[in-house]
């Protein structure tokens, strides 16, 4: 051990603190000795960011805090301890705490129990369970179709000689609570993929895929398809194709509580086909309707019904009364980051979340998620009043943060153990992700890695920048209050800085 290490290693003994946490203190940008100093005092704004951020967001509230990694040192600080809505910024901070907590190769586990033995003539006389702990990758994201892996779970029950079952199916999410959307998410919001029901046992996000494309002539329905195909649902085509040139009025709802789908309105016969997704109502339901067709069509019966038991008091796996028949390992934790940093999955970042509260503090809740993230912030040196948590994904217009915490905490990521997995889960300028559309034939393009951020009048852009002299900085913009002309100043900020504007 080398005499530095030794002499941190004494100073956290004396303070009763971790070596994790003194080292991670160690690492992180200088800006608590500021702490006390007026905030206008410690703005240090470049003339030229002034003026490119001063006309477009001139009646907004907006703060930057970018620090030169190399230098180490704030080149850039305004509004930077002032609080903001982060939007999807805030998934910055569940993937960083998933990576220490968890590390980038966990693995969730899906298994299909049985209440009795299999008997020798292929009958199981009891119930088949497909038991949930919060994968969120169900799906075909990472596998060759939509039900690919019930189908793999489905032929390991064929080889172990399952032919019929005389119970039920249930879909068992006991492993975590029951609160499927957070008390803050609109009604409206919860319709739709990015709001979808949090829940130990999930498929296809959660949502169902609808296909949308006019029809061939004027006056009929517009052509409809959903995955999956399923029972679990319904779709009432009342819409028509309109006129070319003619204003869309197409939309959808679902009735409240129940998963039956309603298209209406008009949709122009030159209107772009695209895909909606539709959340569910029953989320663990969902999964099982899913998987009972896949082992029909495998051969197997199941002559009981789906039930859903979400008490673990309930749950024959809890009790000990199961026999573990088939099991699946999901994509590793890095896979699952990628998903929501790159593409801004709000239901994934939600569902980590929850991991999170389950694996290190005992309980599937966004509560304990929240104390596990708090709780890892501080082991890592961060000032944790600079972070008013609510949600993993952001959703939530409740969330508060700093420019300033979010810079320390990509600067402090940097250093970490999976800090190159961290910042391999990010979208790039003009590239990927949801990053791929800006910046293009930029001086930014495939040099910043960043997380893109919007709900309602708020705008966010956090991550690195490397500029075109190969200096490396972390950053943080928030704008809240404004509209369209946001993001076009927010790029701007980050190319005068990639084109070494900023002294």
């Amino acid at each position: 051990m080398s005499t530095r290490l030794r002499q941190i290693r004494s100073i956290a003994t004396v303070l009763g603190l971790s070596l994790f946490t003194i080292v991670a203190i160690a690492s992180r940008p200088q800006a608590t000795a500021e702490s006390s100093t007026p905030i206008a005092a410690r703005d240090t704004l470049p003339s030229w960011l002034a003026t490119v951020a001063n006309g477009p967001l001139s009646r907004a509230h907006w703060g930057v805090a970018v620090y030169d990694i190399e230098g180490e040192q704030w080149v850039a600080l305004h509004n930077a301890d002032q609080f903001f809505v982060p939007a999807s910024n805030l998934k910055l901070v569940v993937s960083a705490v998933a990576l220490e907590r968890l590390g980038p190769d966990f693995t969730y586990r899906t298994t299909v129990y049985a209440t009795r033995p299999i008997g020798s003539d292929g009958t199981l006389n009891g119930d088949l369970v497909l038991y949930g702990r919060g994968d969120p990758n169900l799906s075909g994201r990472h596998a060759p179709t939509m039900t690919a892996i019930f189908e793999w779970l489905a032929d390991s029950l064929v080889k172990r000689g399952l032919k019929r079952v005389t119970g039920d199916l249930i879909a068992d999410e006991s492993h975590w609570d029951n609160e499927y959307h957070h008390r803050d998410w609109s009604g409206f919001d919860q319709m739709w993929w990015y709001a979808a029901p949090v829940g130990a046992l999930g498929f296809n996000d959660n949502s169902i895929d609808v296909s949308i494309r006019p029809g061939p002539r004027v006056g009929v329905p517009p052509l409809i398809e959903t995955r999956p195909q399923s029972p679990f649902y319904t779709l009432d085509n009342h819409a028509v194709t309109g006129a070319r040139g003619t204003e869309s009025t197409f939309d959808m709802k679902r009735e409240p509580g129940s998963n039956r789908i309603t298209a209406f309105g008009a949709l122009p016969l030159d209107e772009r086909p695209e895909t909606a997704y539709v959340a569910v109502v029953g989320a663990a339901d969902y999964s099982a309707t899913t998987f009972r067709s896949v082992l029909v069509n495998r051969g197997i019966q199941i002559e009981g019904r789906v039930r859903t038991v979400s008490d673990p008091l309930a749950s024959p796996v809890w009790s000990g009364d199961s026999i573990a028949l088939a099991n699946h390992r999901s994509t590793p934790m890095a896979s699952v980051l990628e998903s929501i940093n790159g593409r801004s999955q709000n239901w994934h970042a939600e569902q980590v979340l929850k991991t999170l509260g389950r694996e290190i503090a005992g309980a599937g809740t966004w509560k304990a998620g929240l104390e596990v993230e708090r709780e890892t912030l501080a082991q890592l040196g961060m000032d944790t009043t600079a972070f008013l948590l609510r949600d993993a994904s952001g959703l939530s217009p409740a969330n508060l943060t700093t420019p300033r915490a979010l810079a320390e905490l990509l600067t402090t990521m940097r250093s970490r153990p999976d800090g190159d997995v961290f910042e391999r889960t990010l979208s790039v300028a003009g590239q990927s992700g949801s990053l791929k559309g800006r910046f293009r034939g930029s001086a930014a393009q495939g040099r910043v890695r960043a997380k893109t951020g919007f709900i309602a009048n708020v705008y966010a852009l956090s991550g690195y920048m490397t500029t075109v002299s190969g200096r490396e900085y972390a950053f943080s913009v928030f704008v809240n209050g404004a509209g369209s002309r946001a993001n076009p100043a927010i790029d701007r900020l980050v190319e005068g800085f990639i084109l070494g504007w900023a002294p």
